[in-house]
């Protein structure tokens, strides 16, 4: 009979000890989220400078695709491919105006690389837009997805979002 006493008098402490160590750890996660964790969307780029001149580059490319007659309303869809082509070529200009202003942080390199690298994707799906409008006529854009099933698209726009370059986000032209 003691023997069962002292495994009920036991459960009382093990059921109160696991409270008090899910209650800390609660607090603690808390504490370090408002107090220790780093603040900010981890995409943001840091240099301020880089923002401004990579807004002027995309801004640029913008005022060159706006003189061109609007994709969607060519008459064929030869002369749509060619609209888009011209676009894709001002684009490509613009990234390699982007890839050549500097940056010192290894984390800003890191975030434009991928962001750059995702051009790079888009990019080839417009050239590749081009070439099947011009082999199986009107036809609607295949988008490369990534690996959380959104198109490539949708993650570069999120980027400049994030770091306020509203000039760079994809202009939906074809």
């Amino acid at each position: 009979m003691k023997k069962l006493s002292k495994k009920l008098n036991l459960a009382p402490t093990a059921s109160l000890f696991l409270k008090v160590v899910i209650v800390a750890g609660l607090v603690g996660l808390w504490v370090y989220a408002f107090f220790f964790a780093p603040s900010g969307n981890p995409d943001r780029i840091e240099n301020g400078e880089w923002i401004e001149k990579a807004e002027l580059v995309c801004s640029q490319a913008l005022d060159e695709i706006s003189l061109l007659p609007l994709a969607k309303e060519s008459r064929t869809p030869a002369d749509r491919a060619d609209v888009i082509a011209q676009g894709t070529r001002v684009l490509e200009k613009m990234k390699t105006n982007l890839i050549k202003l500097p940056l010192d942080s290894e984390k800003d390199k890191f975030n434009t690389v991928s962001w750059l690298s995702d051009w790079d994707t888009y990019l080839e799906d417009r050239r590749n837009h081009v070439k099947r409008l011009r082999e199986l006529g009107d036809i609607q854009p295949l988008l490369t997805a990534t690996d959380n099933g959104k198109s490539v698209m949708e993650r570069m726009n999120g980027f400049a979002r994030v770091n306020d370059l509203e000039s760079c986000i994809d202009l939906g032209d074809f």
